[in-house]
């Protein structure tokens, strides 16, 4: 299918559907328990009606953002997604050179197909680096000082995994790697020829940045084992305070939703927070991102840099966020499904989309720069 037919973030996720394997399209697509929370963030962001105003010069305009220091040419960014390589061999280094090409952040996961310091050479200027803290505290801060020699400009701490989440796609599916063969299985990736001969190139995906560390879970031995290496109930604001102290640079804490746990990332010593619910991945049950960001803003706005991620589909939804208080956006299924769809072409198409509808939103509500976007553009209901 030719990509200018491809209009919406959807479009892509049903071509995507159609060429990855269900076993790693379900990884990619689906949330916890009941997966309510995938719904409540996209009837989040539907929920916020924009306010347009007219009569206005909208000749020139303008989505560039700086943040950190670092003027990026849209206001979105990639998301942190963990073993990208069961949707789409090569994923991570795709993405991340589309980020250096176009000019916007890509944040690696810490349980990446890629390693650390392979995206830090693609993308030097554009790479953060996402962690997640392990029990064995030892193994995460030596990934914080690998990510800090190789020059990632940004340490993202995930706070939101203290237990593992119970994906029941993943259950039913029998999630484990290497893939066990079942039968159901083999005819599915028979079906797919285009992913498994990219497969068979780039051999199995693995958890590349703990292979110096632990060759089980490097390996990718199971999804249990997966989980084992980014869960800990012990992320307590002291632990924070240590990973401050190894880090010089920009840190974010992700995965906040209340404006209790904002306070205590700024007491840590935060540069910002990353508002977000995981994508839906961690509990059903949760506001979705759009629906916390306004309190946060309000509470932590003028000390720390305020993100968001989770639900974010269209460049309405974009502009809908920084409208209610966000600094900056980031989308992580969205950039990955266009790579199942798309390959190569996929990071650059989706991006193409999110700028496109910026940039007509912004013409619409009367706004000719995406940072001067606020609440003055939403509709309120005397």
């Amino acid at each position: 299918m030719k990509a200018d037919r491809l209009l919406t973030i959807d479009d892509l996720r049903t071509l995507a559907k159609k060429r990855v394997p269900k076993l790693g399209f379900d990884y990619l697509d689906g949330g916890a328990g009941s997966e309510a929370n995938i719904q409540r963030n996209q009837d989040g962001f539907a929920a916020v009606t924009l306010k347009p105003e007219y009569l206005r010069d909208m000749t020139v305009r303008d989505q560039s953002v700086t943040v950190f220091g670092h003027t990026y040419d849209a206001p979105i960014g990639v998301a942190p997604v963990g073993l990208t390589g069961v949707v789409w061999p090569g994923t991570d280094r795709m993405l991340a050179t589309m980020a250096a090409r176009r000019n916007v952040p890509y944040v690696l996961s810490a349980v990446s197909s890629t390693s650390i310091e392979d995206i830090a050479a693609i993308a030097p200027e554009h790479a953060w680096f996402q962690i997640y803290m392990k029990q064995e505290a030892e193994i995460s801060f030596d990934m914080i000082r690998r990510a800090k020699d190789a020059g990632m400009k940004v340490l993202v701490v995930t706070v939101d995994i203290p237990v593992s989440a119970k994906r029941h796609r993943d259950i039913r599916n029998g999630f484990t790697l290497p893939f066990k063969m079942r039968p159901d299985i083999l005819f599915d990736i028979a079906c797919k020829p285009r992913w498994a001969l990219a497969t068979l190139r780039a051999g199995k995906p693995r958890f590349e940045n703990f292979a110096p560390y632990t060759k089980d879970v490097a390996d990718g031995v199971s999804l249990s084992a997966a989980q084992a290496v980014v869960i800990s109930p012990a992320l307590s604001e002291d632990l924070m305070k240590r990973i401050r102290d190894a880090w010089d640079g920009p840190m974010l804490i992700k995965g906040v939703l209340s404006t209790g746990s904002a306070e205590a990332a700024k007491r840590i010593g935060a540069d910002g927070v990353i508002v977000s619910n995981h994508g839906g991945r961690q509990h059903d049950s949760f506001p979705s991102s759009i629906e916390a960001l306004p309190a946060i803003a309000e509470a932590v706005g003028k000390d720390m840099t305020v993100m968001l991620d989770s639900g974010v589909r269209t460049g309405g939804d974009v502009v809908k966020a920084y409208c209610l208080g966000a600094d900056y956006v980031f989308s992580g299924r969205s950039f990955v499904f266009g790579v199942g769809a798309l390959q190569e072409q996929g990071g650059d198409h989706v991006l193409d989309l999110f700028s496109d509808e910026v940039d007509r939103t912004l013409a619409q509500v009367g706004c000719n720069r995406v940072t001067d976007l606020g609440l003055e553009y939403v509709w309120r209901k005397n």
